[in-house]
């Protein structure tokens, strides 16, 4: 939950799965005798979440917060750029997410919790200065809540329109029920992940030299290990005067792309499986003006 929440405070798009539920059973937080000043800055954001999570995770202490320190709504928020939100988005994803474990104490977390919790993250996002917040969800097939779980308007319009929400296929599964929610309105969509593990082109033979993959991008074009990073690059034929300057154009983007691969982040999960894989990607957008 940490790392999908600094991720996407710093623009990056995330996917995330629910198969930790039923791996946590929810417990009573120790009540909080100290005060937490949450710092105004990444994070702090990051370290208040990471708090109430273990607070229900663990039955560590839950303190009371303190969020004077964070600059006033419409402040200037210089390096990062935009206007600050206040501490308004913060504070609702806090008392939002505390109300979700309060009401599981004693039970599994489940998968619409998980679900819940990192769309309420993305919303927090999205309203505090960084305007988009890009997640996508991947559950089970079987799992009737979660291919269910936009059907929900009141919770569909408060935070579930957060990410977009695909299962992970099972050859041989009948997918009339999901065929029909598809339907209702274009989710879930269907990952198959065993294929993404097989092929690294699909009109090839079969190689497993994804067989480490776990999962896929927000927009579901580049299979993505646990923790790795893609760099994607988008390229438009429409704004070159021949097939040569595009090529030149496709030259350098693939050199752009793979040179940032290279450069660190702060998670030292992520810059591992970076330096092994070092994904990146040139696809062409404007294609009806070409």
């Amino acid at each position: 939950f940490e790392f999908v929440m600094d991720a996407l405070m710093l623009g990056v798009g995330v996917g995330f799965d629910t198969k930790g539920a039923g791996k946590i059973t929810i417990k009573s937080p120790e009540k909080g005798v100290t005060v937490f000043q949450i710092p105004d800055n990444r994070e702090g954001w990051v370290e208040a979440l990471r708090i109430v999570l273990e607070a229900f995770f663990y039955g560590k202490e839950l303190p009371t917060f303190d969020y004077g320190l964070i600059r006033p709504a419409g402040t200037p928020i210089r390096g990062f750029g935009g206007i600050a939100s206040g501490p308004a988005p913060l504070k609702d994803m806090l008392v939002n997410i505390h109300k979700i474990l309060d009401a599981k104490i004693g039970n599994p977390i489940t998968s619409l919790d998980i679900l819940d919790i990192m769309n309420l993250i993305g919303k927090c996002v999205v309203a505090g200065n960084v305007r988009r917040s890009a997640e996508i969800a991947l559950g089970e097939a079987t799992d009737l809540d979660f291919i269910t779980s936009k059907q929900d308007e009141e919770k569909l319009y408060s935070h579930r329109w957060a990410s977009n929400n695909s299962v992970f296929a099972i050859k041989g599964l009948d997918y009339t029920f999901i065929a029909n929610q598809i339907a209702v309105n274009g989710e879930p969509g269907i990952f198959w992940l065993d294929n993404a593990k097989a092929y690294s082109r699909m009109g090839d033979k079969p190689d497993y030299k994804d067989k480490k993959a776990a999962g896929v991008n927000p927009c579901g074009e580049q299979t993505l290990e646990s923790f790795e990073l893609c760099c994607l690059v988008e390229t438009f034929p429409s704004r070159h005067d021949s097939y040569q300057e595009f090529q030149e154009t496709l030259k350098f983007a693939y050199l752009y792309s793979k040179s940032v691969t290279l450069v660190n982040t702060h998670w030292q999960e992520t810059n591992a499986v970076m330096l092994k894989n070092r994904r990146m990607g040139v696809s062409q957008t404007g294609i009806i003006e070409a």
